[in-house]
């Protein structure tokens, strides 16, 4: 391969892992800044990149949860029947870094029922 075809290569691959890699991450985290509500899982999905879950307040509010990778949470004892819809748990979330201060990146959750416990402190704060 010439030099110049082999540049090319390796700039639109190089292109390609930065884009690829910028494409699953959530926006911009406060993860210092966080809250903890309590509530159903009304639905968890187990897929790549990060595990989301989706939790109803007592007030009616549904809110998505990013978790882990599948990887992280197995290397954890977490699989994917550790929690279910139905399951009354209390998270606590960094929030997005904007004025609505949604939830979004889980660092801790506790099932009620068996005391089943999750917890990542936030690097940094």
């Amino acid at each position: 391969m010439n030099r110049a075809a082999f540049g090319s290569s390796a700039l639109l691959l190089g292109f390609f892992l930065v884009n690829t890699a910028a494409a699953h991450h959530p926006p911009k985290m406060e993860r210092c800044l966080s809250f903890t509500f309590t509530g159903q899982v009304e639905q968890v999905e187990w897929h790549n990149p990060h595990v989301e879950l989706v939790i109803r307040t007592e007030s009616g509010e549904s809110h998505r949860v990013v978790w882990l990778n599948i990887q992280g949470l197995k290397r954890a004892g977490i699989d994917s029947g550790t929690l279910r819809a139905g399951d009354q748990v209390t998270v606590t979330v960094g929030t997005l870094d904007n004025a609505e201060q949604r939830p979004m990146l889980l660092a801790a959750i506790t099932r009620a029922s068996d005391g089943w416990e999750w917890s990542q402190p936030p690097q940094g704060c």
